[in-house]
């Protein structure tokens, strides 16, 4: 009985002292695909922006106005950037926005900015959160507002 006491506790010594010896591994190195496209780094973590990024965009702006109740507001969709697997991009302005940016290029990411790549030029835009972006409503050609921002659609 003491026999097997003793050898569980060197089992259970020799388990945890290689799972320590795993969790202080890191790497610093940087991967790009699709030209510069596309922009995986590693910096003591793994970061993969187009695990985190791709899909569906939806842009809106705030809006406020007066009603006969007082102040109300709400949001105005106003385009849908769509950021692709293999790096590129299109800008799409909904229907009643027609007038608006459309525009393809492609697209990089890290984890505080997207950057697309467009015709037009480059477009920064800010992560606010994972499923939230944040841009200069003028770079996508909307005029009197400063900011559009956008939720991820899938």
């Amino acid at each position: 009985m003491r026999k097997n006491v003793i050898m569980g506790g060197v089992m259970a010594a020799a388990l945890g002292l290689s799972l320590v010896a795993c969790g202080g591994a890191t790497t610093d190195d940087k991967t790009t695909t699709t030209g510069s496209t596309t922009t995986q780094e590693q910096s003591g973590g793994d970061f993969d922006a187009v695990a985190l990024y791709h899909g569906q965009w939806r842009g809106s702006v705030e809006i406020t106005g007066q009603t006969v109740y007082g102040t109300a507001g709400g949001n105005e969709q106003m385009l849908d950037v769509n950021l692709e697997e293999d790096g590129t991009c299109t800008v799409v302005p909904l229907e009643a926005h027609a007038d608006l940016l459309s525009d393809e290029g492609t697209w990089e990411g890290t984890e505080d900015q997207v950057t697309l790549h467009l015709s037009k030029g480059d477009i920064v835009l800010s992560v606010v959160d994972p499923s939230k972006l944040e841009g200069k409503a003028a770079d996508f050609d909307i005029a009197d507002f400063d900011t559009i921002n956008f939720d991820f659609y899938g």
